[in-house]
């Protein structure tokens, strides 16, 4: 289930978005979880700065359809695309953010958990209603309950 952290950047604590599994290839695709990710992608598709072959790929995910998991779902093509972008791990899944601070370390350096990355796409396109991402056009019935239930405890 979507859930609520705070992860602590630049001394202050800030509101993310995390999943409960990771999303994507070989991935356990919970109904919530991946509709977050398509969320942001759907968000990212829309941005000015990114390169034409990505857009495409971001835009070709569509909120609310399952993830099977397979190497040729959008929603793999899309993490597959945005992860040769960015660099870091390139394992097909989002993960699920672990650390206090949203960033994990591997041979190549710290880098930022993706997931914050694309919770922060959210952010940016709605920053007057964030952390109520129900409150997108786009929000999908499940992340919306998921969203909800965390909003209106």
């Amino acid at each position: 289930m979507v859930s609520a952290i705070l992860l602590k950047k630049s001394g202050e604590q800030k509101f993310f978005w995390n999943i409960d599994a990771n999303v994507g290839f070989r991935s356990a695709n919970k109904t919530d979880d991946v509709q977050l990710v398509q969320l942001a992608y759907s968000v990212r598709a829309t941005r000015s700065d990114i390169p034409a072959e990505s857009k495409r790929a971001f835009a070709a995910v569509k909120i609310g359809a399952p993830c099977t998991g397979l190497g040729d779902d959008p929603l793999v093509v899309a993490i597959r695309v945005h992860q040769k972008d960015r660099g870091g791990t390139q394992d097909g899944h989002v993960s699920v953010i672990h650390t206090s601070n949203g960033v994990y370390h591997d041979s190549g350096g710290d880098h930022l958990f993706m997931l914050a990355a694309l919770v922060n796409n959210i952010f940016d396109a709605m920053p007057a209603d964030f952390p109520r991402i129900d409150k997108h056009p786009s929000c999908p019935p499940a992340l919306k309950a998921s969203v909800l239930n965390v909003c209106t405890r």
